[in-house]
């Protein structure tokens, strides 16, 4: 059986495997043991999961285990968004929060994501300390029952004030009189119904697909990434919709489809956000993203003089920035996006409204908007491939890429490397390669973006071929 290790996001396992409710214990307590060393001890933690199999029970499991420690819990009475487990920690004042999901993994998969009181994702240092306490003490469990009784546990509705929250941030006015036609993939997961309710007073027709419950996800990993969306794609142009938005299992993530079924990419999504942000909202601050970013938001930072820099891999790090800094944006390539003035966490709910609103605001269609900011920032087409590889030495591999360096990739000269998360190259053009073990999952992830299609094909099939000789390398 596996080791218990926290990635870049918590700890996830295949369900009945390595995840099961004798190790969620384990966790749980050591959870418990952490939470028992901060002083602020009486404020409680928050449970929510989300609609894979047993995710409801592992966090009445989890529940039992705190509430055997002398610890509150508020756990959610329904499946919910990781992001509301987050406002719920920050809106109640709580120690912390844990959220019951593997996010868009595949179905097999489940996971503990741990928030910390700030209202995001736990650091580094407090997960390698829950990390250690694992199996230093027994584990206490309560009954459900005996934890309601003796007022240690009460079951919650974390939903109305997360969308209010959520309202809050958006410009409804707008909104209301859009009439926009939207399909919504829901990917059967969390946000089943959650657009619809925030829209319910506005002009605009919600369409929603694939609808929660389905622990299987349809035999697909619910993750709005372009292969999982064709559905989506076709739905749109069949109803003549404006716009196709999808959320992943946990909605904290957002995958978006034009009026004229094209998929963007989240380098294009994460573009179109931070320029509506810039030009209409006339919002300013530093601009976070991660190293699986690419081009076109620096390019539109430098336009209009805003500072930016770029992380590891996982919202974790941009959320650590949005603590510290005036970060008035941050983003991941896999979809996730932040806001200063609402959280410092992702949110793929809000990403989503916030096209409505773009698209109102702007009065053109997305792929106009589209098309007239690559004409000022650049053409970007984007790809991500992933191979399955167990026991991968990250460190080895990083090192001999470095050591070796390609002189160049699809026909463009290196002229920089980059070492924040994986091995990044970029070209005298700024196309580039990034090569990364994942932090998740037993997989290498090669992405690449460059103006040109035909550019980006070449690149991937030359980083793919490049990682998998490193790989046989070093091992």
């Amino acid at each position: 059986m596996k080791e218990i290790k926290f990635g870049t996001d918590g700890w996830r396992g295949v369900i009945a495997d390595d995840f099961t409710f004798e190790r969620v214990e384990k966790v749980a307590q050591a959870i418990a043991d952490y939470y028992k060393t901060q002083e602020e001890k009486g404020k409680g933690i928050v449970i929510g999961y989300d609609t894979r199999f047993l995710s409801s029970e592992f966090a009445i499991k989890v529940a039992q285990v705190l509430t055997g420690n002398g610890i509150p819990v508020l756990l959610s009475q329904s499946d919910v968004p990781t992001q509301a487990v987050s406002f719920t920690v920050l809106n109640r004042k709580l120690l912390g929060g844990i959220m019951i999901t593997a996010s868009h993994n595949p179905p097999r998969f489940n996971g503990i994501k741990i928030k910390s009181s700030a209202g995001c994702s736990a650091t580094p240092d407090i997960t390698g300390k829950i990390e250690s306490m694992l199996d230093k003490s027994p584990v206490k469990v309560t009954s459900w029952e005996e934890a309601e009784r003796s007022g240690l546990a009460a079951k919650v509705d974390l939903l109305p004030s997360y969308l209010e929250k959520v309202t809050s941030f958006l410009d409804m006015d707008c909104i209301n009189g859009a009439s926009l036609k939207v399909v919504y993939d829901s990917m059967y997961g969390v946000g089943t119904g959650l657009p619809e309710r925030i829209l319910e007073n506005s002009t605009c027709e919600v369409f929603t697909i694939h609808p929660k419950p389905n622990p299987g996800f349809g035999g697909i990993n619910p993750e709005p990434i372009e292969d999982n969306l064709e559905e989506l794609k076709e739905e749109v142009k069949k109803r003549g919709a404006d716009l196709g938005i999808a959320t992943d299992g946990d909605a904290d993530r957002v995958g978006v489809v034009d009026d004229r079924g094209r998929y963007l990419s989240p380098l294009q999504v994460f573009s179109l956000l931070l320029l509506y942000l810039v030009e209409e909202r006339e919002m300013k601050g530093k601009v976070m993203k991660t190293v699986s970013l690419g081009y076109q938001p620096e390019r539109i930072s430098r336009k209009f003089g805003l500072s930016w820099e770029q992380t590891p891999v996982g919202f974790k790090y941009i959320a650590e920035k949005m603590l510290k800094e005036e970060v008035m944006f941050g983003g991941e390539e896999s979809g996730g996006y932040g806001y200063r003035g609402h959280l410092p966490e992702r949110d793929g709910i809000l990403s989503a409204l916030l096209f409505i609103e773009m698209i109102a605001k702007k009065g053109k269609p997305l792929s106009r908007i589209l098309d007239e900011m690559e004409k000022k920032f650049g053409s970007s087409f984007f790809k991500r491939v992933d191979f399955e590889k167990e026991g991968m030495d990250k460190e080895k591999m990083v090192k001999e890429l470095v050591s070796n360096p390609p002189a160049a990739l699809g026909g463009i000269p290196l002229r920089e490397t980059i070492t924040i998360d994986g091995v990044k190259f970029i070209m005298e053009d700024e196309s580039w390669l990034l090569i990364r073990p994942s932090g998740t999952e037993p997989k290498v992830r090669v992405y690449a973006e460059a103006p040109k299609k035909a550019q980006l094909e070449r690149i991937i099939q030359e980083g793919r071929e490049l990682a998998l000789s490193v790989i046989e390398k070093v091992q």
